[in-house]
């Protein structure tokens, strides 16, 4: 109904015409507001699955990256302990220099932790994340990031601790030496005799080890928060998650 066709019809006092166009027009604008609450609601839910979607993706990704983490930071833990063994009793017999080189040198190190996280940033930025799933796969989401924010303070205070403990010290016994063959062309040399006879050295060494385990550990529990919500995200969109394993219980 259009509304000159109203007003004509008020102008005649044709009422029962009035009611019925009237009823139509308030029809037809009803209708109108649904068919755009429609339309929005439609766009938001392709919006919702296109980030569930590259959420998932992300998860996967992080998945990944943590596990390879995990591999190189764990990967010579008996390396380092065989190490420190020798280095505390100062016994040398039958070790193998270049892998005992290979672990003390994996103990000054403190590895930032990036895995990816721009689609999540994204999505709390632009105020999607609130929609996204439910309360339990966003709990799961929160629980992976708070982890991650815990581990990127440690290996930041960490790092603290290392360059305090050095604070440009080299000691008598590890000697950086220039070698062509090593990706920053710089190698220590060990003078393991001397280094089991430097307490400092060896308390230094003592202590980086113990973080380097804390590390791994810290790890492996923000690796067991990403399977998790891998999963509460696998559920929601009834794919599955392809990380391997499952989250420990």
């Amino acid at each position: 109904m259009s509304p000159r066709r109203l007003a004509q019809s008020l102008r005649e006092q044709n009422w029962t015409t009035i009611l019925v166009e009237f009823v139509l027009l308030i029809a037809g604008v009803f209708l109108g507001i649904q068919a755009a609450n429609w339309n929005e609601d439609r766009q938001l839910e392709v919006r919702r699955g296109a980030a569930l979607t590259r959420l998932h993706a992300e998860s996967e990704a992080a998945i990944a990256y943590l596990e390879r983490r995990m591999g190189v930071m764990a990967g010579e833990a008996e390396l380092r302990t065989e190490a420190l063994r020798r280095l505390s009793d100062n016994d040398w017999a039958g070790a193998d220099s270049a892998l005992m080189a290979r672990a003390l040198d994996s103990l000054q190190y403190a590895p930032a932790v990036s895995p990816p996280r721009g689609v999540y940033d994204e999505l709390i930025s632009t105020g999607l994340y609130s929609e996204l799933g439910d309360p339990r796969l966003r709990k799961a989401v929160s629980d992976y990031i708070a982890q991650l924010a815990y581990l990127e303070r440690q290996v930041d205070f960490i790092r603290a601790r290392l360059v305090a403990r050095n604070d440009g010290r080299m000691f008598d016994g590890a000697t950086p030496t220039f070698d062509p063959g090593e990706r920053r062309q710089i190698r220590t040399a060990y003078d393991f005799p001397a280094l089991s006879a430097n307490p400092a050295f060896v308390a230094n060494t003592v202590e980086n080890n113990a973080a380097t385990i804390a590390q791994v550990d810290w790890t492996r529990d923000l690796l067991d928060k990403a399977r998790v919500m891998c999963a509460e995200i696998a559920r929601i969109e009834r794919k599955p998650c392809t990380t391997g394993k499952e989250p420990r219980k």
